[in-house]
């Protein structure tokens, strides 16, 4: 990996680019329990700091890819957001106008890069699902009035997956 780096130093200086070893991370994905610490990697005279989970474009991407860190956080955020649905309830609002406070505002936020999770663990899609449910609950709605999340992400999936297959120029094309 050093050689890596360093060649894109390189490639850096000649395009007249600052690379900031500050801002770099280090992050060794494996699936192993136990694996050995690799050598250290340095730009420039900085050493760059290994971390083992870190944020992109509002998705936690853990070093052994499991979204433990994820979907919790999105949970939280999303359970924040059902005070507008208490406010709509309050004002004896129709429940039709929860639902769409609901679908626009809230379950974007539970399927925020769903497409890209795969499957998720049970006891994960469990909270999500939870989530959903208590804002059904909330709206005075039957948990049935719009189709599970678990079934909303796999049918996601499934799109995206599709779409990836029908393009001649995705990059995942040639694997």
């Amino acid at each position: 990996m050093q050689v890596a780096v360093t060649h894109l130093e390189r490639w850096a200086v000649q395009n007249k680019m600052e690379l900031k070893a500050k801002k770099t991370k280090d992050i060794w994905i494996t699936f192993k329990k136990s694996c050995p610490i690799p050598a250290p990697i340095s730009m420039g005279p900085t050493e760059l700091e290994r971390i083992s989970e870190f944020k992109l474009l509002g998705v936690h991407v853990q070093n052994d890819l499991k979204r433990n860190i994820h979907v919790p956080s999105i949970v939280s955020k999303a359970c924040k957001r059902i005070h507008y649905l208490m406010v709509y309830r309050t004002a004896h609002l129709p429940r039709n106008i929860g639902l769409t406070t609901y679908i626009t505002k809230i379950r974007p936020v539970l399927e925020y890069a769903s497409p890209v999770w795969g499957g998720l663990p049970i006891y994960l899609e469990e909270d999500l699902q939870r989530v959903q449910n208590r804002c059904l609950s909330v709206i005075g709605l039957p948990r049935d009035t719009v189709e599970s999340l678990v079934t909303r992400h796999q049918n996601l999936m499934r799109k995206e997956f599709k779409r990836i297959l029908e393009s001649e120029k995705h990059p995942c094309k040639r694997f």
